[in-house]
């Protein structure tokens, strides 16, 4: 699960690159599509990262049971 939690990471690192593209407007045309403003890739890369925090902390120990 630590590997896909860093994947997860890095696509929500992606998105709010993206994000941050989008509001410099470094380019004229759009990235993917032109309703696929900032407050999207902001957003999804929010949701990226907090599923990759999840994912962390979601690991089960060796012993399903308690400290015994």
């Amino acid at each position: 699960m630590g590997l896909f939690a860093a994947i997860v990471g890095c696509i929500g690192a992606i998105c709010a690159a993206l994000g941050i593209v989008n509001i410099l407007e470094v380019t004229d045309t759009p990235i993917l599509h032109e309703n696929l403003i900032w407050p999207f890739w902001f957003s999804l890369s929010t949701i990226l990262f907090l599923a990759a925090i999840a994912l962390l902390l979601g690991r089960s120990s060796s012993g399903a049971g308690g400290g015994d």
